[in-house]
């Protein structure tokens, strides 16, 4: 085989191992080396040692360097001028939906960052399968879940990474705002994702209904936001609002609603934008 045709197929591997990173979106991406790099590099024929290093238009994305027997993360960012743009590009917050199109609001888009920046626990700009591990064990160290809600919670859980976030199961990958951005307008336009959104919700409730009453109070929402990273406070002004008849308890079915509500409404009036947390700016 020639030495050209070898290295074309190895740009090929690399190029799918960059939509494997990227969980899908591969938006506007190239490669720190050129195609004539390619050709000329002697080392190019191996892709164990080649380090792809990608500049992308989807927000921050992990991006490993595959070595022969470690893969290290390597993170590069982009400028928040850009990120900043792309919602101005989307049009004002009126709160209305492009025909036919769900998630085109700027309204939307800033719930959607809010809840990425609360999925960043360790806040570091992105989110990873780490994040969602740490989010596992608070739930479960309040003492409330069985073996088979754990299960079921990290199943839930798995979902949302692999099926909605599009990362593929890969724990190397990371997700930032703008990836997340256009893989929640992807879950809200796709009948089956949009069905499933907010999968771990059931799991959560019952993981800070102390009592098992089927019902929570403000102490225990708190509980809730206390998982999440989130303050007392934001807790109490989020439950004032999402609490519609004010009767001091919100129950399971209200709860899982005004969550899923959440995403998929763009409505700039329901209280239910509040339920992650006080919106980002």
């Amino acid at each position: 085989m020639s030495g050209g045709s070898k290295n074309k197929r190895v740009r090929r591997r690399g190029t799918e191992m960059v939509k494997a990173a990227l969980g899908g979106c591969y938006i506007d991406c190239t490669a720190s080396h050129t195609e004539k790099d390619w050709d000329s590099d002697p080392k190019a024929d191996d892709i164990g040692q080649f380090e792809l290093a990608l500049v992308c238009k989807v927000g921050v994305v992990g991006v490993r360097q595959y070595g022969s027997k470690t893969a290290s993360v390597k993170r590069h960012s982009r400028s928040s001028s850009s990120s900043d743009s792309s919602d101005s590009d989307r049009g004002s917050g009126s709160g209305k939906r492009g025909k036919g199109k769900y998630g085109q609001t700027a309204f939307w888009r800033r719930k959607m960052r809010t809840h990425h920046q609360m999925l960043d626990i360790n806040k570091d700009g992105v989110v990873s399968w780490d994040d969602f591990e740490t989010l596992i064990t608070k739930f479960n160290e309040l003492g409330h879940l069985s073996p088979e809600e754990l299960s079921s919670l990290r199943d839930a859980l798995r979902h949302v990474w692999e099926e909605e976030w599009g990362a593929s199961g890969d724990p190397y990958v990371f997700i930032g705002p703008e990836q997340f951005l256009a893989r929640m307008e992807h879950v809200v336009n796709t009948k089956d994702l949009r069905k499933r959104v907010a999968s771990p919700l059931p799991y959560f409730f019952r993981a800070v209904d102390t009592d098992g009453s089927g019902e929570i109070s403000i102490q225990e929402f708190k509980m809730f936001y206390a998982c999440l990273g989130l303050s007392e406070e934001a807790a109490a002004v989020s439950f004032a609002a999402i609490d519609k008849n004010g009767d001091g308890i919100l129950s399971r079915k209200e709860f899982v609603k005004l969550g899923r509500e959440f995403f998929l409404s763009e409505d700039e009036t329901q209280p239910s934008k509040l339920f992650w947390g006080p919106l980002s700016d």
